[in-house]
C-alpha cells in the first residue's frame, strides 16, 4: 500500500481515539495501546502527537 495512504489513515486513526478518549469512552492506557497497535499496523516508525 502506498505510503500516503497509510500515514492518511493513520492520522485519521489518532483522530477518533482522541475523541473517543475525549468523549471519556477509552482511558488513556487504552488510547497508548491501540496507538502503539495501530502505529505497527500502518508501519508509522515515529509518532509524533
Amino acid at each position: 500500500m502506498n505510503m500516503d495512504i497509510n500515514n492518511s489513515a493513520f492520522v485519521y486513526c489518532v483522530n477518533m481515539l482522541r475523541l473517543l478518549l475525549k468523549m471519556q469512552l477509552i482511558t488513556s492506557e487504552e488510547y497508548e495501546r491501540i496507538l502503539e497497535i495501530s502505529a505497527a499496523h500502518y508501519g508509522t516508525e515515529k509518532i509524533y502527537v
